[in-house]
Formats: structure tokens, sequence, C-alpha cells
């Protein structure tokens, strides 16, 4: 065994170490699946310790959770009752390992908890997009786990921010330099765009029919002719519906404001209705008043992590490009090809085009705007 190991080429020992980190992508990725499916759901994340099946409880055993293979092998159906498992699971198992194996190419460390500082960072990233994806939910205890992971390698490597002969705490400085520029600009843009756009308020000379009914995985409000759909005004916590003068048929409220937040009805007595409760709500109003986020508060969580191994420059990119990739999701969106999604996605996807390729992209930045 040793005289075959002896007798590789170096070109054959250079993929060793990716392939390697491919693997441990994968099972990185199957256990992010894990952290998507139950944090949103308030779930431990240790009981129970073994994966179970989403659709009826029943355990799963190891021979049939191997990452990427086991999805594969069962073509997409629970070995114990058949029912479809989600094509996540196998994407972000399989994304998982790209990104891994993409690091290890382009970031060949000799210290490997650099390496593994930055795959980490990577798979912080892929979580957090995946559960923004998956129930529109930032945890923040995630974001800072990534935010550390980026701190630690850029404290390995100062020229990942920084040029050559730099100092560690450059580096550092360099790094929470591009975590607070993250914070504060998305900060920035949330409070013009709720200043600007976030609160819209519409009189009526005489009193308009509304009603309140789930259309799908939806819930639209018709106001007269005009139609909102939550999941285009609640985004978060913040948002709500304010109908004046308003009567509901259903509740014995009286005539009031009713105050309509995600999940419940504020009738104008002041009690409170689940809106789970009613099939449908009627009744007529005077006016309107829509109170939304431009841009959730889990974006510029999103764009401190960025930053801790972007940079500035990697969240300005980020913002810019991430938007047109968004304009690209709002119009599968819009033709129906879609559901609606959060920008958290299209942010850390174009993150992902910096960190690997900023070289090329500052290059192609310059010569198409004339700098070079």
């Amino acid at each position: 065994m040793i005289t075959e190991l002896q007798g590789m080429s170096g070109y054959e020992w250079e993929w060793i170490l990716p392939l390697g980190f491919a693997l441990l992508g994968a099972c990185v990725g199957s256990f992010l699946n894990v952290v998507v499916y139950r944090v949103p759901r308030g779930m431990s994340l240790c009981k129970p310790r073994r994966s179970f099946c989403p659709s009826c409880g029943v355990s799963i055993p190891w021979y049939l959770n191997i990452p990427v293979v086991s999805w594969l092998v069962l073509r997409g159906k629970s070995a114990c009752c058949g029912k479809p498992i989600s094509v996540r699971y196998v994407l972000l198992e399989g994304a998982s390992a790209g990104l891994f194996f993409l690091a290890s190419i382009e970031f060949g460390y000799e210290e490997l908890w650099v390496q593994l500082a930055i795959c980490l960072w990577l798979a912080g990233l892929l979580c957090i997009l995946a559960m923004d994806w998956d129930s529109m939910v930032v945890h923040t205890g995630w974001i800072v786990a990534t935010i550390i992971c980026g701190l630690a390698a850029v404290a390995g490597d100062p020229t990942l921010l920084v040029g050559e002969g730099r100092e560690t705490w450059e580096g550092l400085l360099w790094s929470c330099g591009g975590i607070a520029f993250g914070f504060l600009l998305f900060a920035f843009i949330a409070f013009w765009g709720r200043f600007l756009y976030g609160r819209r308020k519409l009189r009526f000379r005489s009193p308009q029919a509304w009603a309140l009914r789930q259309e799908g995985d939806d819930i639209a409000l018709t106001v007269g002719e005009r139609r909102f759909l939550w999941t285009e005004i609640f985004m978060g916590k913040k948002e709500s519906i304010l109908l004046e003068g308003a009567k509901a048929e259903q509740l014995q409220g009286g005539t009031g404001d009713v105050c309509l937040l995600a999940d419940q009805l504020i009738a104008p007595d002041g009690t409170a209705h689940s809106l789970e409760a009613y099939e449908q709500l009627s009744g007529t109003c005077t006016g309107i008043r829509v109170r939304r986020e431009v841009m959730g508060t889990g974006d510029a969580w999103i764009a401190m992590a960025i930053g801790s191994l972007c940079g500035w420059q990697g969240v300005l990119f980020s913002l810019v490009f991430g938007s047109l990739i968004g304009i690209v999701f709002a119009f599968v969106q819009r033709i129906g090809c879609g559901k609606p999604t959060p920008f958290g996605p299209a942010l850390i996807t174009a993150a992902y085009l910096w960190f690997f390729y900023n070289p090329q992209i500052q290059e192609w930045l310059a010569a198409y705007l004339g700098l070079r």
C-alpha cells in the first residue's frame, strides 16, 4: 500500500484534499438541512438526535441518510411512507460539497484551520440562504457564528482583505469595517425606504367593501378594486394594515379601526382574533393605511456576515448585483413560476461570486468604467 501511495504523481495528490473537503462539505450540508428544518420551527438540534421523516416522523437509519446518495437512490421519496422528499435536501448537500471543493482549490492553505474557517463561513451563509428561502427567517445566532468564522479566516490570512505584507490586526480592522459598513448601509436603505415608500394611505368618499380570504398558500385582501397579498406586505413583525371606519360582518366589535397583522386581526373593541379561525372575513371601510418594511432588518444582518470576509467592496457589490438577481426572482414570481422570495438569497449569491471571483470582477469593472 505504501509503495502504491509513493508511486502516485503530484497531480493525483493535488485532488485528494479537494475531494476530502467535498465529502466533508456534503456531511456539513446534511447537518444544515437539519438546521433549516428545525430552527425556524423552534425545535432542538439535539432532540431527537436521529434524523426523522418530516412526513410520518419515523427515524431514518444511517444507511438511508447518506448525503446526496440516499436521495438519488430513493428517487426523492421517503423509504418509510413513500412521501416526496423536498429537493432542497439534495440541493443543499450538493451546494455545500461544491463550495467546500471550490474553496479547497482556490485557497490551498497549509494551515488547515484557515481552510476550515473559510469553508465554515461559506456553509454559514448557505444555511442562512436556505433558511431565508424556505421560511423567510434570518436567525441572528447563525449570523454571529458566520461572522466569527469570517474573522477567524482573516486572522489566519489577512491577504483575504488587505495586500501582501499586512499584519493580522490590519486584516481584522478591515473585516470589522466591512461588518460595520454592511449594517449601516442596509440600515440606511431600510430607513429611507420605509420613510419614502413604506407607508400608503387611502381615503374613500363612500364606504368600500373589503374581503379577506385564503388563496392557496397566500392570503389576499381586497378593498374595492385594490388587492393586497400577504407575502407582498408582511415581511417581518412591524408591518400592518389598518382599515379605518371598518366593520367586520363576522365579528361583534362594532364599527371602528380594524388592524390586520401577519397572523391576527385586532377588532375595533381591542379584541384579537386569529386569522386561522376564519376561512373568510368581509365588511366595509372608509379608508386604509398600509405600513410595510421596504427592506427587512435581516438583510442588514446578512450584509454584516458578508462584510466579515468580503469587506465593504464585497458588500457594495452584493447589494448592486444582488438587486439584479432579485429582479430575476421577481420576474419569475410575476409570471407565476415560483413563490415570492426574500432578498437574502440573491444577496448571498452575489457575495459568493465576489468572494471567488473578485479579482476578475474588479478588472472587468475597471475596464468597463474606463479606469484602466
